[in-house]
């Protein structure tokens, strides 16, 4: 027995989800989009180098350099027996490069403190005679 196409363009039901096959279409559409919204979550918590570098506008070898120095956390993805990962081996989590961030954020600089109107001492010029 072979199942005829079901045509839904003219049987009043537009917008109503009454046959089983647009039900379960739309149940694994719903599946689908909570699956990619999961790996979107997921997959943003951990940057690769490349990634911080574009956020950051800086060159990779700086973001290798500020992870090496310390001055962020990372992560080494690749057992190295205690030496430094080469190069597209790290992950740094969104909230460690947020805190780096913060950590380097600058603060305007104070105006400068009012100074006591007091008389100035005027020093007296001497001449040097001995030509230092």
């Amino acid at each position: 027995m072979t199942q005829q196409p079901v045509n839904h363009e003219n049987d009043g039901h537009y917008g109503d989800v009454d046959c089983s096959v647009c039900k379960e279409m739309l149940r694994n559409l719903e599946r689908f989009a909570d699956m990619l919204q999961r790996t979107r979550t997921h997959s943003a918590q951990w940057l690769t180098v490349d990634d911080v570098a574009a956020e950051l506008k800086l060159s990779k070898s700086i973001v290798y350099r500020i992870i090496r120095n310390g001055e962020m956390t990372a992560i080494n993805v690749v057992e190295t027996g205690g030496r430094m990962a080469q190069k597209g081996h790290y992950r740094v989590k969104r909230e460690w490069l947020d805190k780096y961030v913060e950590s380097k954020t600058t603060l305007p600089i104070p105006a400068p403190a009012k100074r006591l109107s007091s008389p100035r001492l005027r020093i007296q010029h001497v001449k040097n005679y001995l030509g230092l």
